[in-house]
């Protein structure tokens, strides 16, 4: 066979059922044998950098890696900001990008390029097929690395010749990374004995306690001992509806809510899963003052303001089972729960605070905006994939979810344009629950060519528009520095118009009522839509102010 068959062999004892991408010429020996491959779906995406977010969702919604299929040059290099997207938030992806032939390699010629050394920085592990008996071999290591913790993104070089050349090599099927076994039970002793002795001990879970089974354990040990949990943003959903008192907020960004106030009261944070990109140590432990035990698959990574004084590096899910195995209900000083209590109250307030907001001629308040959607969502297994933008911070704080992973945030690189395509592969993987995404007038626009590619698929989704007309983001931030913005305003288009021609429907709304009305309507309603409404971000310089040392001691 053609070493492109074998690829598409490789894939499928992968368990691939979506490739994404964009053809050309280096590569159409791949896409010409997965003509035969009716098991896989080809997704044609309108833009390589898409394709690969919407890989990276599939691989974060799923733990397999998604796959995307490319070109050579351009085709290449736009998959650079999906990629280091997907690898800082640790999300499995396997890119396949074809190059010019073997003798072309080192010339200057059409597409010529060192795509190994260009993605390198950029991916857990990137190689070149040399020969046309490697691909198998390649492909399936590609697909171990980006699956071993930290997970990640791979790429694959594919030279046309190579593709287009017969092969005797063997079909490789290896299973997944061999799986791990829990913490030392010496180790488990010992964490619960700091745990029963702590004064103030926290949960913070952050994104690879999110996995199911991490997650069916940490809602164990809560349960049994009464923590309270701190989320970060890609560890939104780990706490229960059931649990709900034990939930103190999410942090991840600026140090201003009631969950920074009580990881800085702790005494003890047990952090499960916890990476430090989600939320960096220097800012909820800014002079390393705290005791912290790591739950984790990997060892940490100790700088001055995470050193743990002890680590249980394991499966995650196993070390948790051991620890409930062993642990008693925790039973705080009535000091340490009325603290606790007071920061329940104080989220809860924000809570009512948000819904009370009125809107003004400039549009409606984003916290409450935020609230009256999460009222209006009503199934717990809708995906919300939120863009990046000041809209992003009002989620985070305001939309509680109870399952992991249904709440999707970009927060290690903050990419802009992710939530669309997003909520594309979230449709696909879960065809029987609603997927909503969310972005600003500016974000949308990154990605939004993607909304052919929804109609076209004949998925179900609704797309929010919060509409300020400016990368307000980055103005708030400038305001509070400067205290002046600087390039920040865009100008308006017709989101409705725009839907229309790629066979979406559209809203546009200015009132809270209304937004109601067509969000209501846009749920019910097949196909994709979007709803466009206006949003005041007056009040979002306030989003950046840290608490004052008075009100974290």
């Amino acid at each position: 066979m053609k070493s492109a068959q074998l690829i598409v062999q490789t894939l499928r004892a992968q368990g691939v059922r979506y490739i994404f991408g964009v053809p050309g010429a280096k590569i159409d020996e791949v896409y010409d044998a997965l003509v035969d491959a009716d098991d896989i779906e080809v997704i044609v995406c309108r833009h390589e950098q898409n394709a690969t977010f919407m890989a990276q969702a599939i691989g974060r919604l799923t733990g397999k890696p998604g796959v995307v299929l490319v070109t050579s040059g351009p085709g290449t290099t736009n998959l650079a900001t999906g990629l280091v997207t997907a690898n800082t938030e640790q999300d499995p992806v396997v890119a396949i990008a074809g190059t010019v032939g073997l003798p072309d390699r080192l010339k200057r010629t059409h597409q010529s390029l060192d795509a190994v050394n260009f993605l390198a920085p950029i991916t857990k592990f990137t190689a070149e097929s040399t020969c046309v008996d490697d691909v198998s071999e390649l492909i399936t290591n590609a697909f171990r690395e980006a699956q071993q913790e930290p997970r990640g993104a791979a790429a694959v070089m594919v030279p046309a010749d190579v593709a287009g050349s017969e092969t005797s090599a063997p079909l490789l099927e290896f299973p997944d990374p061999a799986p791990l076994g829990p913490a030392s039970q010496a180790l488990v002793d010992k964490a619960k004995e700091r745990i029963e002795n702590a004064k103030l001990p926290v949960l913070l879970v952050g994104m690879r306690g999110a996995g199911e089974s991490a997650v069916r354990e940490l809602r164990q040990l809560v349960k049994t001992t009464n923590l309270p949990v701190v989320e970060t943003f890609q560890g939104a959903g780990v706490i229960s509806r059931e649990l709900e008192n034990n939930f103190l907020g999410r942090v991840g960004l600026f140090k201003n809510q009631p969950g920074d106030v009580l990881l800085n009261k702790a005494d003890l944070i047990i952090s499960v899963g916890y990476d430090s990109v989600e939320y960096d140590p220097r800012v909820w432990n800014f002079n390393g003052q705290h005791d912290i035990i790591h739950i984790d698959s990997i060892q940490a990574d100790v700088d001055t303001h995470y050193r743990p004084t002890l680590e249980l590096v394991g499966d995650i899910s196993g070390t948790l089972h051991e620890l409930n195995s062993v642990m008693d209900p925790i039973d705080v000083e009535e000091t340490e729960r009325s603290f606790i209590d007071r920061r329940l109250e104080a989220l809860a307030r924000t809570q009512r605070q948000g819904a009370e907001q009125a809107t003004s001629d400039s549009g409606v308040n984003p916290a409450r905006l935020v609230l009256t959607l999460r009222e209006l969502i009503t199934d717990d297994k809708t995906t919300v994939a939120a863009d990046i933008g000041t809209h992003s911070i009002y989620l985070a704080r305001y939309f509680r979810t109870y399952e992991p992973r249904t709440l999707l945030f970009s927060n290690g690189q903050q990419t802009l344009g992710v939530a669309l395509p997003w909520a594309i592969a979230a449709a696909l993987v879960n065809r029987d629950h609603p997927v909503v995404s969310v972005s600003g007038d500016g974000g949308f626009l990154y990605s939004a060519q993607e909304l052919e590619t929804a109609t076209r698929l004949g998925l179900h989704l609704v797309h929010v528009i919060m509409r300020d007309n400016s990368y307000d983001m980055v103005k708030f931030q400038q305001e509070n520095k400067f205290g002046r913005p600087s390039a920040v305003e865009l100008g308006d288009y017709d989101a409705v118009k725009y839907a229309e021609a790629f066979g979406a429907k559209g809203y546009r709304v200015h009132m809270l009522e209304d937004f109601s009305t067509a969000f209501s309507q846009a749920m019910d309603d097949d196909g994709v839509s979007i709803v466009d409404v206006s949003v005041d971000y007056t009040d979002s310089v306030s989003l950046a102010q840290h608490l004052d040392f008075s009100v974290l001691n």
